[in-house]
Formats: structure tokens, sequence, C-alpha cells
């Protein structure tokens, strides 16, 4: 497929986790020790089934479908609660983000932000980024029904960019996203050496292994 030339779309969306900021391990920290706290333990394999997507689904593999509420309640809390110590400590920028998405902006387009986190993480790592004036639209998976795979999340930031999928696209470097943003009709930039497999391939219109490939796609011509 012939490279597509970014700066064409009104809009560009980005995940966070992994796509704009490495903080999956802070995550992953977070779940086992909130789970350890009840007595759970999971093998590495759900947890990395689970990244890029939000708390409801890996909470029903981790505790089971018959899991009363106030206990999923209590263990997605206190995972919350774990991350908010462990993500200022762990994550850090993704090399280059912050001047492709800068770069994208000066170049016109809006910019949204897509992400399965809380709110309050977003806007946290968008501080730390020193990216917050150049968003214009955040979504969080936490505040809706439904989250990555499902289509809804990148529907809703449609939504709220008032733009037809054909006018925007989506970054993601997690196969869950990449699905997302594709069932809604998005045009799908995967990025990092994940979204090289062949397993991305269905999804994405174009696949980059970090943002110096990313930014080839933003040059004016």
């Amino acid at each position: 497929m012939d490279p597509v030339n970014l700066l064409h779309f009104r809009a560009a969306i980005f995940d966070l986790d992994g796509t704009l900021v490495l903080s999956e391990p802070a995550w992953e920290e977070a779940k086992r020790r909130a789970l350890a706290e009840v007595g759970v333990s999971l093998p590495q394999a759900t947890y990395d089934a689970y990244v890029g997507r939000g708390l409801r689904g890996f909470l029903t593999e981790a505790l089971g479908e018959d899991a009363p509420d106030s206990l999923r309640q209590s263990v997605a809390a206190r995972i919350g609660a774990e991350a908010d110590r462990l993500l200022p400590q762990m994550h850090a920028p993704l090399p280059g983000a912050a001047r492709a998405v800068q770069h994208l902006a000066d170049s016109g387009l809006i910019i949204a932000v897509c992400s399965s986190s809380p709110r309050r993480h977003i806007q946290a790592a968008l501080d730390q980024l020193a990216l917050t004036d150049r968003i214009s639209v955040i979504v969080s998976g936490a505040d809706l029904p439904r989250g990555k795979p499902d289509p809804l999340p990148y529907l809703e930031t449609l939504r709220l960019l008032d733009l037809t999928a054909d006018a925007a696209f989506a970054v993601e470097d997690a196969l869950p996203g990449a699905r997302s943003a594709h069932a809604a009709g998005l045009s799908v930039v995967g990025i990092g050496a994940e979204s090289l497999k062949p397993d991305f391939a269905a999804f994405c219109r174009q696949r980059v292994a970090d943002y110096d490939d990313f930014l080839a796609l933003a040059a004016p011509n």
C-alpha cells in the first residue's frame, strides 16, 4: 500500500498508553498489587492480553463473571489508587511523540486523545508532555459503557470532533486499539515494534516503527 500523507486529514486521534507515553508497566504493577490483596494471581499472558484495554474485561477475567459488584468496584478503585502512585514514577514520554503531535497541530490538524485510561491519568500525561493546549478533545473509555476493542470510544471521539471517519486518522500501538479505530471507520497508523507484527496488518493503513518514521508520513508536499 502506498504511504498516505497524514497532513491530508483534518484530525489526528492518538491513543495514550504505549502511543504517547510508556505507562503499561505501571498499570500492570498496579493490577498485580490490587489483585494480590484479594488473593488473586494471574499468569503473564492474562496481563498481556489486556494491554490497551479498559478494566471491565480484565476484572471479569481476573475475578470471574459471578464476582459481586462490590468486589469489582473495590479492586478497580485499588488499581486506580496504585496507578496514581506508580504512574508519576514509572511512565515516560515515548521518544518523539510530543514533537509529532506539535508538528501536526502546527500544520493545522485538530488533535484528540482517545484512551482506555481514566481521564485524570490522561490529563496528567498530557501535562507531562506539555501538550494540554494542543488537545481539542479527550475521550476516556472509563467513562463509556464499552471500551476498546469496541468502536464506541472512537465513535464518541468523532462525535465530539463533529467529523466523519474519513476526515481523521488514529494512532495506536496495541491491537485492541487498532481494532477499535478500524471498526469505527478510521484510517489507522500503527506505531511501535508490536504494530509491525502480522496481526496488525488487517487493521492498519500504515505501520511505522517509531515517530521518526511517522513524521515522514506528515511532510508537506
